[in-house]
């Protein structure tokens, strides 16, 4: 392992990795390099951590790293790097062994990586059986505990260790756009999933509520619309949830957990009501009793007209509607609304083109 992080090195990263084959860890997090991360290392074959984080390092994704079969952890986040991280059809598994990628404010643009995620294979839990869900926790090890910092909400958590069974997945502060990909679903070990501040699109998937071991989920500061989906109401382990600054609308779902949030957490959508947001308007047609005699013509067509055309125009309509065989009676209540409605404006000096 190679530790050189929190110092104050400046330049590049060397590019001279040619007998590294044993080397397990690499970390240069915290100091002032600047350039690419050399595509040298990907002749590290053992690597299992990489961490360059907090640098001045620019550049484009290191494609490379999706073929190092054992990397557990890439960590590139507070760094100058940009654009589109495009897959290579050359490699078939990238990423499988993938547990930690924080990608987190820089410049990467375009849609979400759907390929790598579609392979993050580690990101999946397996069905384990009764001797291994009471076997001692395994952590991700590099001659030390691999330990990571991620800010949630503007407070920075400290994860000492990496458990190898759960997952973390920042790629907050960047200008990715397009929809949240229903394949993240299927990382089932996830505990943070972080996609804010970034121009995503679109509604949130349902499929987000398959993540039941997730901790915090922040969607926030995006273009996203719709409903949230009632899925998200049955995740118990979730601690932290941040969805505003969208667009989202309607109500929020009704769940013991969601229930916990401040409104802080839904705020900045002006189309979202319920628990500490102001409350849903119950909206509903009131129940009138309709004379069964079909000959009156006096049928619900007329009363829904009345409240989805507004009172004036549903009259005027259901007055048309019933002027073949209508009864005396609302004859005389329709010609006394609209005497009515002439009077009012003509006090009020508007003009009135008649029938």
């Amino acid at each position: 392992m190679v530790d050189l992080g929190n110092n104050n090195f400046h330049g590049t990263i060397p590019n001279t990795w040619d007998d590294c084959g044993k080397l397990q860890g690499l970390i240069l997090n915290g100091n002032s390099l600047e350039g690419e991360v050399p595509n040298g290392l990907s002749k590290c074959e053992s690597l299992r951590v990489l961490d360059v984080g907090n640098n001045h390092l620019n550049g484009t994704f290191p494609h490379w790293s999706a073929n190092l079969q054992y990397l557990q952890a890439l960590v590139l986040k507070s760094n100058k790097l940009h654009g589109p991280i495009e897959t290579s059809s050359i490699i078939k598994h990238p990423f499988s062994s993938l547990k930690v990628l924080d990608l987190s404010q820089n410049k990467f643009v375009g849609h979400l990586p759907g390929k790598y995620f579609q392979n993050f294979d580690a990101m999946k839990n397996r069905v384990k059986n009764g001797t291994e869900m009471f076997s001692t926790l395994e952590y991700l090890s590099i001659g030390k505990f691999y330990s990571i910092t991620v800010a949630v909400k503007g407070s920075e958590l400290q994860f000492p260790k990496i458990s190898i069974d759960y997952t973390i997945v920042d790629l907050s502060s960047n200008i990715f756009e397009g929809e949240i990909l229903d394949v993240i679903g299927s990382l089932s070990s996830l505990i943070v999933l972080k996609l804010s501040h970034n121009n995503l699109n679109g509604r949130i998937p349902k499929a987000l509520g398959n993540l039941l071991k997730i901790e915090s989920l922040d969607l926030s500061c995006n273009q996203l619309k719709g409903e949230i989906p009632q899925s998200l109401a049955f995740i118990t382990d979730l601690k932290v949830l941040n969805l505003s600054q969208n667009h989202l609308v309607g109500r929020i779902p009704d769940g013991t957990q969601v229930r916990t949030f401040k409104a802080t957490s839904f705020e900045g959508n002006p189309g979202l009501c319920g628990f500490s947001l102001p409350k849903c308007e119950h909206r509903s047609a009131p129940q009138l009793e309709v004379d069964a005699d079909d000959e009156s013509g006096f049928t619900w067509k007329v009363v829904m007209l009345g409240y989805g055309c507004g009172t004036l125009l549903g009259f005027g309509m259901g007055y048309m509607m019933l002027s073949t065989g209508r009864p005396k009676w609302f004859n005389a209540i329709a010609d006394e609304i609209e005497h009515m409605i002439i009077q009012r404006r003509k006090k009020r000096g508007q003009v009135y083109i008649g029938k």
